[in-house]
């Protein structure tokens, strides 16, 4: 089936942490959709085409509507598709606290012990393009001095987790998956691809070892690609709604 005006299209990259994040809602939600992959580093031609120039993944393309930064197309996602809803339970507000949570203090700490402990991700060109992106240094060395420190700060959030998990629910929420859970997850699965240390420190909490091979289990929903050019011309051919 190729993809048009009406299909999900994300464009993303397989180790990009926050499109883990959305690929667990729309596993959550069982979608089908299209992936469009984008390279890690600028240049980005399609996308800053497609965008008017944010270049971050991930974005969200449906026909010529565009939703740029995780947080959006979750809340696209959950407008265009309410069933089932991400808020398990009663957790409307909670599950997007929780994702604060996730995608600043838990997340800064995996990129310290990740970038801290050495990782192919960290070459020159992955630097550089950083740091055109921020507009300040990409202070590899000083991720290496602050890994120790921030490995701990990892544990003890993770004990956090632990915790919530310790009366036997399958789910952070409790019996069905959540926001809470794909904002957690993907921290760990960057974790887990990028640093052999860090994945030792979250095999010490059972756990959560085992909540995340449940997040892990739920999939993707119904992946298929489209290519950068094809995704383009969909958005070419198409009136924005």
């Amino acid at each position: 089936m190729a993809a048009n005006a009406q299909s999900i299209i994300l464009h993303q990259y397989d180790i990009s942490p926050f499109s883990e994040k959305v690929r667990v809602v729309l596993g959550i939600k069982g979608l089908d959709w299209f992936a469009c992959d984008e390279p890690v580093i600028m240049p980005k031609p399609e996308l800053t085409a497609l965008t008017g120039g944010y270049r971050k993944i991930p974005v969200m393309q449906i026909g010529a509507d565009i939703y740029c930064d995780s947080q959006i197309i979750i809340r696209e996602l959950e407008r265009r598709f309410p069933s089932p809803s991400i808020h398990a339970g009663s957790d409307n507000g909670t599950g997007w606290g929780i994702a604060m949570w996730t995608d600043r203090v838990l997340f800064q700490a995996a990129v310290a012990i990740i970038f801290g402990g050495g990782t192919p991700l960290a070459d020159e060109a992955f630097i550089k393009d950083r740091e055109k992106l921020t507009g300040r240094p990409f202070d590899i060395e000083g991720m290496k001095a602050a890994a120790p420190m921030m490995a701990e700060q990892f544990r003890a959030q993770l004990g956090w987790l632990e915790e919530q998990l310790s009366d036997g629910r399958a789910f952070l929420p409790g019996d069905n998956p959540g926001l809470a859970d794909a904002s957690a997850f993907y921290n760990l699965a960057f974790v887990r691809w990028t640093s052999p240390n860090g994945v030792k420190v979250i095999e010490s909490f059972p756990g959560v070892a085992a909540w995340e091979k449940r997040v892990a289990g739920i999939g993707h929903g119904n992946r298929q690609e489209v290519s950068r050019e094809d995704a383009l011309d969909i958005a070419k051919a198409t009136a924005s709604t």
